[in-house]
């Protein structure tokens, strides 16, 4: 069913791609396309074929999920006719459109004159399918289906950057390195969390990319989705190669119309077709090129980063780029680096080395400045310089090199919950580090149930959503969320409208939250389970049948609760939750909600899917099963007579059938050798 969607999509961009070119290109014809003309013959043939289209689309539409599978047989033979079809007309079309320009003197002699995207090429171009566009394919633009728009150093949204007059001595050497004449094609600057590393490397960035010297910019980060992701990143710099060396588009433009699958490929085909390969064919650059990567270590596929880092060393001889890579010291990426090829070819940089106390001092006096012209009243009666500099000494010290502490630190005592003084005195006698700032801020809100809510959500969303969605998905309101959220405002990022997204300031309050040594009682477990219940709840009330899921909330259940389940299980969580989660899922399978949900998967992420429906049936038996890890973990492969509900058997035939269900339709899939 996906293939003939693609297909089916495929088909309607063609059609409305031609249908822009065809209003531009007639405007450049002498006389109108007269009634009974071969050229108007030929039109109406095409407007033929699509009428044809339109009308079985609308009979598709109007038929359910399950019924477009069952027919998914006809509908492939019919998208497969209507596309032969469409080719012959357009082509006929075109070939007449071409012959009228060319006999009325109107098409340049020299195919080189034509801008990018011109409907109609000459000279090789016309030879090769009378042009791309003039078949309705853009490849540029089906690479722009596959990047991520909002990972480049130009991206909106939160951005950290250098302080002013901070950081210079590293960034002085990255530049140093961008610039110089040396062997060393890779530097990878490497520190702990909170350091900065993304500041400086936003920074360094946007340097380069103003000397026009950055060839292509990707940004991980964690949580946000795709950016998260390692799938889009190599079209994504493809992509961004394109525009900044404008020689290389038609080449990469036309291995994607070679290949239109390259997207979906190996890491190393794509890096070989889209990059390596275009760049051979034309002359070196006369300045070195950059390509910057940040925060490979808040990437989820591990193995990709690896093999990625490995590819990079590999093809030393025959790339013409520069790679700036920044990640904390993880160890699958420091084994990447481990090799003497690897050692010789990349320069280290390790932020831990320079010494920060001056910047971070620096940033705290202008910050601390600032306070005081922003709330004169406060400082009335406090001396001139505020803090004195013995404190803003211990500020510096306490900060131990992490910036991010400092940029806490102020966010703390501007939050408005209190006096900047008395504040700034907690700090100064509280413990050395990240850790107990956060748990000064957690202390002072207010933990009730959607508080924890909002907070286990933040902590565990696969990707962020904004507050309307978060809302919906947890069955708050967004005031509930946005007064919630006003409680720890120091540490998160909330955006100026509820169609934005919450961002967290630092990934290192994820990890606290995460680990029970360090947050205590503040710990957030089972967050797994609850956004696997949250999720089913929020399809059960809100999915319809014969409808598709009207909003990001919405999706994101359908989705990602699979996802979620799969952690809880893999993580043998706590079982406090086990009976909710069970008796959820038995609600859901029963109702209309699952329907609209099948229907949904059969687009999605299949083998994901089938091995959470294994698991959830394990999760419904009743011997030595999921539901033993979950209700007892310390004992979970000891035999237990286990009896959660009475229909325990009907509910397993029902997560069979779904599951069979997509099994063929993945075995399909298959052979049709589609993507997931």
């Amino acid at each position: 069913m996906r293939d003939n969607k693609d297909q089916c999509s495929f088909l309607i961009e063609r059609i409305l791609r031609f249908l822009k070119d065809l209003a531009e290109e007639s405007a450049r014809l002498k006389e109108p396309i007269r009634y009974g003309s071969p050229t108007a013959d030929r039109l109406n043939k095409l407007i033929s074929a699509i009428k044809e289209i339109k009308q079985d689309a609308e009979a598709w539409k109007n038929i359910s999920g399950l019924d477009r599978f069952w027919s998914r047989d006809k509908i492939k033979a019919a998208t497969v006719k209507h596309n032969v079809n469409l080719n012959d007309s357009i082509n006929s079309f075109m070939v007449s459109n071409y012959i009228n320009l060319r006999n009325n003197n109107l098409l340049s002699s020299t195919p080189s004159s034509l801008k990018l995207g011109t409907a109609i090429h000459l000279g090789s171009a016309a030879d090769n399918d009378i042009g791309e566009r003039g078949l309705g394919v853009r490849p540029d633009r089906d690479l722009v289906a596959h990047i991520v728009p909002d990972a480049g150093v130009t991206r909106g949204g939160l951005k950290h950057e250098c302080f002013q007059d901070t950081r210079e001595v590293v960034i002085t050497e990255i530049m140093n390195w961008a610039g110089g004449d040396h062997s060393q094609r890779i530097c990878w600057l490497s520190g702990p969390a909170g350091f900065g590393k993304s500041a400086i490397m936003q920074t360094v960035a946007e340097r380069i990319h103003e000397k026009g010297n950055l060839a292509a910019s990707f940004f991980f980060l964690r949580g946000a989705g795709p950016r998260s992701e390692f799938a889009r990143v190599i079209a994504t710099i493809a992509y961004h190669i394109s525009h900044s060396i404008p020689d290389s588009q038609p080449l990469i433009r036309r291995a994607l119309q070679a290949d239109p699958t390259l997207v979906s490929q190996s890491t190393q085909h794509q890096l070989q077709k889209l990059v390596l390969d275009p760049l051979k064919q034309i002359p070196p650059q006369m300045k070195p090129m950059i390509i910057v990567v940040d925060a490979l270590d808040e990437c989820d596929d591990y193995k990709s980063i690896t093999e990625f880092i490995n590819l990079l060393v590999q093809t030393y001889d025959h790339f013409p780029f520069r790679f700036l890579l920044a990640s904390r010291i993880e160890n699958h990426i420091a084994k990447a680096f481990t090799s003497d090829q690897a050692q010789s070819m990349t320069c280290f940089l390790k932020l831990e080395t320079f010494d920060a106390a001056h910047d971070i001092t620096t940033f705290l006096k202008s910050r601390f400045d600032d306070i005081r012209k922003q709330h004169p009243r406060l400082f009335q009666n406090t001396q001139q310089m505020w803090p004195v500099s013995e404190d803003l000494a211990a500020l510096a010290e306490k900060s131990d090199g992490l910036f991010i502490f400092a940029a806490t630190v102020v966010s703390f005592i501007m939050d408005g919950k209190g006096s900047p003084q008395e504040k700034l005195q907690q700090i100064l006698t509280s413990h050395v580090g990240l850790d107990p700032l956060y748990a000064q801020v957690l202390s002072n809100a207010n933990h009730d149930d959607a508080f924890i809510k909002v907070l286990s959500a933040i902590i565990y969303l696969k990707r962020q959503l904004s507050i309307t969605d978060l809302a919906k998905l947890l069955d708050l309101t967004s005031e509930v969320v946005v007064t919630r959220l006003m409680e720890i405002q120091s540490i998160i990022r909330i955006p100026a409208d509820n169609q934005g997204s919450v961002q967290l300031n630092h990934a290192s309050f994820r990890d606290f939250l995460l680990d029970k040594t360090r947050s205590k009682e503040y710990y957030q477990p089972l967050g797994e389970a609850r956004m696997t219940i949250w999720s089913l709840e929020c399809m059960v009330k809100y999915l319809k049948q014969d409808q598709w899921p009207q909003d990001k909330a919405e999706k994101y259940a359908c989705r990602e609760w699979c996802f979620h389940l799969e952690c809880t299980i893999k993580g043998c969580e706590s079982g406090e939750l086990a009976t909710a989660m069970v008796d959820i899922i038995q609600m859901f399978i029963r109702c209309e909600a699952c329907e609209v949900w099948i229907n949904t998967v059969f687009l999605g992420q299949l083998h994901q899917t089938i091995e959470c429906l294994e698991g959830m049936k394990a999760l419904l038996q009743v011997r030595i099963t999921i539901i033993d890890v979950l209700i007892y973990p310390d004992t979970c492969f000891k035999s237990k007579s286990v009896s959660i509900f009475n229909e325990t058997d009907a509910i397993i035939k029902s997560v069979s059938k779904i599951k069979n269900y997509l099994k063929v339709w993945l075995q399909i899939r298959n052979m049709l050798k589609c993507r997931d």
